[in-house]
């Protein structure tokens, strides 16, 4: 496919490049619209196509539930995060967490490495090469193992078990 096709088939990015583009410039001169419109097109031109494979919501309710479930988690590590920094320093355990994933899909991947790095006391660091296994660091992690069967079980399994893939792809 041509640099001009992919312009074509993607004139939607284009014009949402270009409009940021005005907007961050806070300018409408003539060098402005000219110069964000031809970055625009280089962009969405040579930009490679980056599509997921199709994913559908299996169970609508247990997203509702998940997103319940993350919202009241939030809260929660909120509190014990606010105590844990105002407690002697010395008390926390530090770790990094190499999380092994059952789940295959990059937006499963991603929502799960997304929902740990919005509780807070816990974030996404890495995705390893081959993208079986996250890395996360937790603030206070005194049993790692348990805190890995605890994210996996309360998060990805739930996610896993939201998503349905399409045409033979796996969650």
């Amino acid at each position: 496919m041509g640099f001009f096709h992919r312009l074509r088939e993607r004139s939607g990015w284009w014009l949402m490049l270009w409009l940021t583009w005005l907007v961050l410039s806070n300018s409408l001169a003539p060098g402005q619209l000219l110069l964000g419109g031809l970055i625009s097109a280089l962009i969405t031109g040579w930009m490679p196509r980056f599509e997921q494979p199709p994913l559908r919501i299996r169970h609508f309710p247990r997203l509702l539930a998940y997103g319940g479930l993350l919202l009241w988690d939030i809260l929660r590590a909120n509190l014990t995060v606010a105590r844990q920094v105002l407690g002697p320093v010395a008390a926390l355990q530090p770790a990094f967490l190499d999380i092994p994933l059952s789940a295959q899909h990059p937006l499963v991947i991603s929502l799960f490495a997304s929902t740990i790095t919005l509780t807070p006391g816990t974030v996404s660091c890495e995705l390893s090469a081959d993208g079986r296994s996250l890395r996360v660091h937790a603030l206070h992690s005194p049993d790692p193992a348990a805190d890995i069967h605890t994210l996996k079980t309360r998060y990805e399994d739930r996610l896993r078990a939201i998503f349905e893939p399409v045409a033979g792809e796996t969650a």
